[in-house]
């Protein structure tokens, strides 16, 4: 891809196969279909609670030092995901749920590395939408009742609002090969990651 093409496009090309492979996973299928076990529901969420608590903790120290035009902290997903687990009666903060960052989570090293993290995790969220539209059905859980992470930003105007100011800010290292390779580098390596959690959790369901 050109350099002077969108940056959200170049990280969409980068992560077109693994976000093809994670859409089709036959663990977050499950999701969709009636009969997914709660406790399989609950399995996954301590999962992504885990990333995203690494992810977020590395978005904070990165940004609390940069002169971004960008605010991750309307964006949390670390809240979500805690409320979700506290309604299934489980504390994340005990049971050894809080941990060192997951094997294979890039450090942040630069604006790139940033911009290419936040596509991996702001599209799970605008992916999520889906999700969300079965767990009613599934599970009989919505936002204020189990199924907060996946319901993201709410409605579908407000997430694709989210979803554009995220494009804008990642646009902004357009022209700047170094930055671009490092975003994504940076998304890949955070879809390979959910893809690995996933297929952990796809395996102790199966036995």
């Amino acid at each position: 891809m050109s350099p002077s093409n969108p940056v959200h496009l170049a990280l969409r090309e980068a992560t077109h196969a693994a976000h093809v492979r994670i859409n089709h996973h036959p663990f977050l299928a499950g999701l969709t279909k009636p009969g997914f076990a709660r406790s399989k529901y609950q399995d996954l969420l301590q999962a992504y609670y885990r990333i995203y608590e690494a992810i977020e903790r590395q978005i904070d120290a990165f940004t609390a030092n940069q002169d971004l035009d960008f605010d991750y902290r309307t964006r949390r997903k670390l809240p979500w995901l805690d409320a979700d687990l506290r309604h299934l009666g489980v504390d994340p903060r005990s049971g050894g749920l809080a941990s060192p960052a997951p094997e294979g989570l890039p450090a942040l090293r630069n604006a790139g590395g940033l911009i290419g993290t936040l596509y991996a995790i702001e599209g799970a969220t605008l992916g999520g939408q889906v999700i969300s539209r079965h767990l009613q059905s599934t599970l009989g859980m919505g936002a204020d009742t189990g199924a907060r992470f996946f319901n993201g930003y709410g409605d579908a105007p407000t997430t694709q609002a989210y979803w554009q100011g995220f494009c804008q800010f990642a646009d902004t290292i357009t022209g700047n090969t170094e930055l671009v390779e490092s975003a994504q580098s940076a998304a890949v390596a955070v879809f390979d990651l959910i893809e690995r959690q996933l297929n952990e959790l796809q395996a102790r369901s199966d036995h």
